[in-house]
C-alpha cells in the first residue's frame, strides 16, 4: 500500500500539471532552473539520491510540464531502497510528458521489472525497439529478458537482438562474444564464426595463451565442430571477462556499471533556452565548478604536466601527471585512474618512475597494440613508456633507436607517410627531428630526407592536420623567436616548405598554436596566442591551405587586450556545435585583477564574446589547460595548472544541456593495419540537421556538440589512409570500427545470364600504375608499367544473348582510374566432355604465351592438409566457392601467418605430362601496406613456393615463385611434368600470402583436340555514370562480391582529379591497343554489346564458354601511389616506367591531340567529395 506521502506527491504533480500551461521562461527563472538541474545531476554523480530528489522536485515546481525533472527524480528513486512507488509516480509522469523518449521508456521498463511486472517491461521495450531500432540499452535489456526461462525464454529472439547490437556497436567485444556463444548454442556456426573473427580483428593485444584459445575456437567453428567450438569460445569469453575493455563494453550495453541499468537524462525534452535576457545579454548555460577535492586530485602539488588518456582501456579518461620538486630540478610522475569520476593514484605499481626534469609529455599508441603509451620529454633522458595493457609500463626509448635531444620541447605522433603507423616529430630548441616508425618497434631518423628539419631555431609547438584538404597531413611549426614554418605534405615521405605563401604572418611573440574549424566551413583554421598580449589572432583557412587573418572574429573581445597568453585550446564547452576558445596566461601589469583563464564563446557566426564569467574567479596566472570529460557525462570539463603548480579540476555544469556526440575510432589491428588503432590523423565530419562540423582526430575520443538537435544524421570518417566510411544515425557514444574493404583492386565485369546481370570477374589486375613495391638502394621501387594484355574466363552459363547480342557491363567502383584501351569477347566452343581453362596467374612481364587448356579427366587430391593437420580435403574437391578456411591473419591485410597446403595425388607414374590447376582468390596488400612492409625488419611478403619430396625423403623447392591469382576466383596452371624428383606425387605449397583455395586438381592431358574459337569486337560501348554496388561476403574466407542491382549513387571516393573521357559513345576507343583509351572515374560504367547472331550453331554434345580480353592500365588513389591524386600523367604503350622515365612522354602528334580534344573533355575535381557531408540531408 502506497504511503500517504506518495499520494500527496502524486496529487501535487497532477494538480500543477493540469493547471499550468508551459510559458516561455524568463531568464531569471531559467537560471534558477539550471541551478536545480546542475545540482541534481551533481548529487546523482555523488550518489546523494535524497538531495538529488529535492533538487529535481524544485525543478518540477518551476517547470511542471518538462519531463526532465520527473525522469531524473524517478532515476534517483530507482537507486534508493524502498522508493519504487515514488519511482513509478515520477517515471510514468515523465512518460506522459515525453512518450517517445527511449531513455525515459527504458527507465520506466526497469521500474516495471523491479516491481515484478517484467511482461509489461517487455511490452514497453518492444514498442521502443520498433521506434528506435538501434537503441542499444533497449536491445540489450530485451536480450536479457529473452534469456530468462521463467519470464519469456526465446533464444532465437535473443540472438537476433544481439546481432542488431553487434551491427550498431561493432567494437563492443562483450556483445560480439555473447553473440558467438548464443549462436553456437542455437546451431548457427557461421554467425558465431563471423563474430569471433571480428573480435580477433578489433581486440587490442592479448596474452599468447588467449590467442591460442580464440584461434582454436575459430578453427573448430570453421570445421562446424560446435561442441569443441563452444568449449573454446566459453573459455576465451571467460578469459576476457576480467579485462577492463570487456567491462567497459558491458557498461555501454547497460548504461552504467551499477546494479540497475540506465543513466540520468541530461537534456530538456520541450523546454527551450531563452538565449538572452530582457537586457539583450546572453543567458549563460554553462557554469564551471571547482571539484578538485571531491574527485581525489587535491593531493597533487607543483604539477606542470597533465596528459589525459584511457590508460586502462575501461572507457573513461585517466590522468598522467608530472610534478616538480621544490627546486624544480626533479620531477615525480603519477597515474590516476578514473573510477566513475573519482581518481585513484596507482602510480606505485605502474613502473613509471624516472629522474630529471620533465619538459612535456603526450600519449599515443606508438606500437599499435591497442593500448595508450606515454612519451615523456626530459632534460636528462626522455622516456617512451610502453603500456602492456595490464596497468604497467616499460621504458622502450632506448630500444626504439630514437635519439632524443636534451633540449626537446614538444612532440607529436602522426602518420606522416600515410602507411598505417604513428611516426614521431620532436620540436627542439635547435634543429627539429622527424622519426619514421618502422613498424617493428624501432624508428628511423628521416629529418633531412623529409624536408622538415628546418632552421636551427627554437621551436615550441606544432600542428598536424590536412590544412589544404587534399587527403594528407600537413604540418605547422611554431618558432617563437623566428618565422614559423608551414610544411605541405607532398606524399612519398616528403614535405615542402611553403611558409612564404601560407599567409600565417603573425606579429608578436607566439606562445601557443591550436587548430580547429571555428566557422564550420570544413577547413582547419588556426589560432595563435601572443605572449606579448597584443596580437592574438585567428587565421581563417581559405580552403586551400592558405590563410587570412580574421580580425572581426575577436574584435568584440576586450578581455584579450593586454592578456599575456601562454596556452590556448579550441573546445566546444557548451555543446552548441561551435568551437569556443580557452586562453591561459596572465593579465598585464595594468590589470592584475583579471584572472588567468579567459573563455571566448563562439556565437555561431564566426564571432567571439568573453564568457569568462562562467569560470570560477580568483585564479592566479594559469600556465596549462586541458579539456576532458572527467565525469563522462557528455560535456568537456577543464583542468588548469597555475604558476605555482596548483592543479584545479573544473566541472562543466550545463554543457550537456545540449546534446553531444563522442566518437572513438577503432582501426583493425589484425589482418589490416591500414590505419593506426585510434585513427589518429583521420578526419571526422558530422552533419546534424543544418549543423555541419569537422575535426581532425588528434586524440582517441573526439567530442562534438549538437546543440538542441536530438542526434547526428551522419558521421563520415576519412581514415588516415584516405578511405571514407559513413555511419548514419550514430549513438551518442559511438565507436566506429574500420570496415575492411578494398579501396583499390580492379574494375568489375558483369554479364547478362538470361535473367539478370551477374558479377563474373574482376579485370585489369596485372596493371598497378605507380604502386610502390618496396625500397631498392634507398629509392622507391614501383610496379612495372606494362598494360594488362590479359584474357579472363567467363563460364558459358553467365553469358546468354539478349536480343541477339551479348551484353556486358564494365564498372569502376573502387578508388581508382582505369585506362581501357582494347576489349574483345572470345567465344570458345568445345565438346561438353571437356572443360577449358586459361592461366590467370599474376606474374610480371614478359607474360607467357596465351594458351587454352582442355581437360577431360581430373585427378583430384586424395588428401589436403595444412601445416597443423587441419583437413582441407572437402574444400578443394569442387569449384563451389566454398574456400579453404585455415588462415590465421597477421598484422597486415594480404599477409597471414606462414601456412602450408600439402596435397597427395596418389600414383601418377602412368602420366606422360602433369599439369597442376589451382583455383582460388587473393586478398591483396595495397600501396601503403607495401610501403609499411618495406620499412620493417620483421615482416616480409613470402610468395608461394612449390615443393616436392626428394630422394632423401625431404621437401625440396622446385618452383621458387608460383605467383598468385589475379584477384577473385582465378585459375593458375603449372606444368609439373619434370618437377617430381621421385615417384612421390605429394606437393606442398608454402606462403604467407592471403590466398584462399577453392578447387585443386591435376590433369595429364591438356591437348585441345576439338576447339572452336571466335573473337568478337564490341558493336556498342557507351560510357555513363552508374554508381556503386553494395558489397557482401559470405564469410571471412570469401571475397567481397558486388550486387549489380543494389546501388548507391553520389560521391564515394576522393576522385583522382583531371580530365576524363566524356560520357557517350566510346566504341572507337576500345577497338585496338593504341594508347587512345577510355579514362574512367569511380562510379562510371561502360555498357558493352557484342553481336551473337552470326555465331555458328553448336554441334550436338558441345557447349560454349567465353573469354574476356582486355588491354589497358589501372591506377588507384592510394595515398602512397605515385601520382595517385591525378589522372595524369597518362600511360602509353612503350613507356619505360611509371612514374615516367627520363625520356618518357605521352604522344603529342596531331592524331593524339585530336583524340584528347574530341574525347577527354570531362573535368573531375574533388569538390563533390569535399561537399558530400556538408550538403547531406536525410531526405536526399
Amino acid at each position: 500500500m502506497k504511503s500517504i506521502k506518495i499520494y500527496i506527491i502524486l496529487f501535487i504533480i497532477f494538480f500543477i500539471s493540469a493547471g499550468c500551461v508551459q510559458q516561455e521562461m524568463d531568464a531569471d527563472s531559467f537560471n534558477k532552473l539550471l541551478s536545480h538541474r546542475n545540482m541534481g545531476l551533481a548529487y546523482l554523480e555523488e550518489e546523494r539520491y535524497t538531495d538529488a530528489v529535492k533538487e529535481f522536485m524544485s525543478f518540477i515546481n518551476i517547470a511542471p510540464s518538462e519531463a526532465f525533472g520527473y525522469a531524473n527524480a524517478g532515476w534517483a528513486y530507482l537507486q534508493s531502497p524502498g522508493k519504487l512507488d515514488s519511482a513509478q509516480i515520477m517515471l510514468e509522469q515523465a512518460m506522459k510528458l515525453s512518450p517517445d523518449n527511449p531513455d525515459i521508456a527504458f527507465l520506466a521498463a526497469k521500474m516495471y521489472e523491479l516491481t515484478n511486472r517484467t511482461i509489461k517491461a517487455i511490452e514497453l521495450l518492444e514498442n521502443t525497439k520498433n521506434k528506435y531500432p538501434e537503441h542499444v540499452l533497449t536491445l540489450y535489456q530485451l536480450y536479457e529478458y529473452y534469456l530468462q526461462p521463467n519470464v519469456a525464454l526465446d533464444l532465437k529472439k535473443a540472438e537476433e537482438l544481439l546481432q542488431r547490437i553487434a551491427e550498431t556497436v561493432p567494437g563492443n567485444v562483450a556483445a560480439q562474444l555473447k553473440l558467438a556463444d548464443l549462436s553456437i548454442k542455437n546451431g548457427h556456426s557461421e554467425t558465431a564464426l563471423f563474430s569471433m573473427e571480428t573480435v580477433r580483428q578489433i581486440l587490442p593485444a592479448i596474452p599468447t595463451d588467449a590467442v591460442s584459445v580464440i584461434n582454436n575456437a575459430i578453427q573448430f567453428l570453421r570445421e562446424d565442430d560446435t561442441s569443441q567450438a563452444m568449449a573454446q569460445a566459453l573459455m576465451f569469453h571467460n578469459l576476457l571477462k576480467s579485462t577492463t575493455y570487456y567491462k567497459s563494453g558491458i557498461t555501454e550495453l547497460k548504461g552504467n556499471s551499477g546494479p540497475i541499468p540506465g543513466s540520468p537524462i541530461y537534456h530538456f525534452m520541450s523546454l527551450k533556452n531563452p538565449k538572452i535576457d530582457k537586457q539583450g545579454t546572453m543567458v549563460p548555460v554553462v557554469q564551471f565548478v571547482d571539484i578538485t577535492d571531491k574527485i581525489g586530485l587535491s593531493t597533487i602539488s607543483r604539477a606542470n604536466i597533465v596528459v589525459p588518456g584511457d590508460y586502462d582501456s575501461d572507457g573513461d579518461e585517466d590522468l598522467f601527471i608530472s610534478s616538480r620538486s621544490v627546486t624544480g630540478s626533479i620531477s615525480r610522475q603519477f597515474i590516476f585512474t578514473n573510477d566513475n569520476g573519482v581518481f585513484k593514484d596507482i602510480s606505485i605499481n605502474t613502473g613509471i618512475n624516472h629522474k630529471g626534469q620533465d619538459i612535456s609529455a603526450l600519449t599515443a599508441d606508438y606500437d599499435n597494440d591497442g593500448y595508450l603509451d606515454i612519451l615523456v620529454l626530459n632534460n636528462r633522458r626522455s622516456r617512451l613508456y610502453k603500456n602492456d595493457g595490464n596497468g604497467t609500463f616499460m621504458d622502450m626509448a632506448y630500444a626504439t633507436g630514437i635519439g632524443f635531444k636534451s633540449n626537446s620541447v614538444q612532440a607529436k605522433f602522426i602518420d606522416y607517410d600515410l602507411e598505417g603507423d604513428l611516426d614521431l616529430f620532436i620540436a627542439t630548441e635547435s634543429a627539429n627531428q622527424l622519426y619514421r616508425n618502422n613498424g617493428d618497434g624501432t624508428f628511423t631518423d628521416v629529418s633531412e630526407k623529409s624536408g622538415t628539419i628546418g632552421e636551427p631555431v627554437h621551436s615550441s609547438d606544432m600542428l598536424f592536420g590536412d590544412f589544404d584538404d587534399d587527403g594528407d597531413v600537413d604540418m605547422v611549426v611554431l618558432n617563437p623567436a623566428g618565422t614559423s614554418r608551414f610544411y605541405d605534405n607532398r606524399r612519398q615521405g616528403i614535405f615542402s616548405d611553403i611558409s612564404d605563401r601560407a599567409g600565417l604572418d603573425f606579429v608578436g611573440q607566439p606562445s601557443s598554436i591550436v587548430m580547429g574549424d571555428y566557422n564550420n566551413d570544413g577547413y582547419l583554421d588556426i589560432f595563435i596566442a601572443d605572449l606579448s598580449a597584443e596580437h592574438h589572432a585567428i587565421f581563417k583557412n581559405k580552403g586551400d591551405g592558405t590563410f587570412i587573418k580574421d580580425k572581426k572574429s575577436l574584435a568584440g573581445v576586450f578581455g584579450l587586450n593586454e592578456f599575456s597568453a601562454i596556452q590556448a585550446k579550441f573546445a566546444d564547452l557548451d555543446n552548441d556545435g561551435y568551437l569556443d576558445i580557452l586562453v591561459a596566461g596572465s593579465a598585464a601589469e595594468s590589470d592584475k585583477k583579471k584572472d588567468g583563464l579567459i573563455l571566448l564563446h563562439n556565437d555561431g557566426y564566426g564571432k567571439y564574446t568573453d564568457a569568462s564569467a562562467t569560470l570560477p574567479s580568483g585564479s592566479s596566472p594559469i600556465e596549462h589547460i586541458y579539456t576532458i570529460d572527467l565525469d563522462n557525462d557528455g560535456d568537456l570539463d577543464i583542468i588548469q595548472i597555475n604558476d605555482l603548480g596548483q592543479l584545479q579540476a573544473l566541472r562543466n555544469d550545463g554543457g550537456n544541456l545540449n546534446n553531444y556526440l563522442k566518437i572513438r575510432l577503432a582501426g583493425l589491428r589484425t589482418g589490416s593495419s591500414k590505419n593506426n588503432y585510434f585513427g589518429i590523423g583521420s578526419k571526422l565530419e558530422v552533419k546534424s540537421g543544418g549543423l555541419y562540423q569537422m575535426q581532425s582526430v588528434n586524440k582517441p575520443v573526439s567530442h562534438f556538440g549538437l546543440g538542441e538537435r536530438d542526434r547526428a544524421d551522419v558521421v563520415r570518417v576519412i581514415w588516415s589512409n584516405g578511405v571514407p566510411q559513413n555511419r548514419f544515425i550514430p549513438q551518442k557514444n559511438q565507436t566506429i570500427v574500420e570496415t575492411q574493404i578494398l579501396k583499390g583492386s580492379c574494375p568489375y565485369l558483369y554479364a547478362w545470364n538470361g535473367t539478370e546481370f551477374v558479377f563474373v570477374n574482376d579485370v585489369l589486375w596485372p596493371s598497378a600504375l605507380g604502386m610502390p613495391l618496396g625500397i631498392m638502394a634507398g629509392e622507391p621501387l614501383y610496379a612495372f608499367p606494362n598494360s594488362t594484355d590479359e584474357y579472363l574466363s567467363m563460364p558459358g552459363e553467365t553469358v546468354i544473348p539478349k536480343d541477339g547480342k551479348f551484353a556486358l557491363q564494365f564498372t569502376t567502383e573502387l578508388w581508382e582510374s582505369p585506362y581501357l584501351d582494347n576489349i574483345k569477347l572470345v567465344v570458345l566452343d568445345h565438346p561438353d566432355s571437356v572443360d577449358v581453362y586459361i592461366n590467370e596467374t599474376f606474374i610480371p612481364p614478359p607474360y607467357p604465351p596465351f594458351r587454352i587448356y582442355s581437360v577431360a579427366k581430373k585427378y583430384l587430391p586424395l588428401s589436403a592438409v595444412d601445416q597443423v593437420g587441419n583437413d582441407l580435403h572437402n574444400a578443394v574437391l569442387f569449384q563451389d566457392q566454398d574456400y579453404t578456411k585455415h588462415l590465421t591473419p597477421a598484422s597486415f591485410q594480404g599477409i597471414t601467418e606462414f601456412h602450408d597446403l600439402t596435397l597427395d595425388f596418389g600414383n601418377l607414374t602412368h602420366a606422360d605430362s602433369i599439369f597442376l590447376f589451382l583455383q582460388g582468390w587473393l586478398f591483396p596488400t595495397d600501396a601503403s601496406i607495401n610501403v609499411n612492409i618495406s620499412q620493417s625488419n620483421t615482416t616480409n611478403l613470402i610468395f608461394p613456393k612449390l615443393q616436392v619430396i626428394n630422394a632423401a625423403g625431404i621437401w625440396e623447392t622446385v618452383i621458387e615463385n608460383l605467383g598468385f591469382p589475379k584477384g577473385k576466383n582465378k585459375t593458375m596452371v603449372f606444368d609439373l611434368t619434370e618437377k617430381f624428383i621421385v615417384a612421390d606425387y605429394r606437393i606442398r605449397i608454402r606462403t604467407n600470402m592471403q590466398i584462399y583455395w577453392d578447387h585443386i586438381f591435376i590433369a595429364t592431358d591438356v591437348t585441345n583436340r576439338d576447339l572452336g574459337m571466335i573473337s568478337l569486337q564490341p558493336v556498342l560501348a557507351d560510357l555513363h555514370y552508374r554508381g556503386f554496388s553494395a558489397l557482401s561476403r559470405k564469410d571471412f574466407s570469401s571475397p567481397h562480391l558486388p550486387d549489380y542491382y543494389d546501388i548507391t549513387t553520389g560521391q564515394k571516393w576522393r576522385d583522382l582529379t583531371g580530365v576524363y573521357t566524356r560520357y557517350g559513345d566510346v566504341l572507337p576507343l576500345v577497338l585496338e591497343s593504341d594508347s587512345k583509351y577510355v579514362i574512367m572515374n569511380a562510379g562510371d560504367e561502360i555498357s558493352l554489346e557484342f553481336t551473337a547472331t552470326e555465331l555458328p550453331e553448336l554441334p550436338s554434345n558441345w557447349t560454349r564458354d567465353f573469354l574476356f580480353y582486355n588491354d589497358g592500365w589501372l591506377k588507384d588513389g592510394d595515398l602512397n601511389t605515385a601520382h595517385g591524386q591525378t589522372a595524369e600523367p597518362l600511360p602509353f604503350h612503350g613507356m619505360t616506367s611509371y612514374p615516367y622515365g627520363h625520356d618518357d612522354s605521352y604522344p603529342n602528334d596531331p592524331e593524339y591531340v585530336n583524340y584528347m580534344e574530341l574525347y577527354n573533355t570531362r573535368q573531375v575535381t574533388t569538390d563533390s567529395f569535399k561537399n558530400a557531408i556538408r550538403n547531406y540531408s536525410p531526405s536526399n
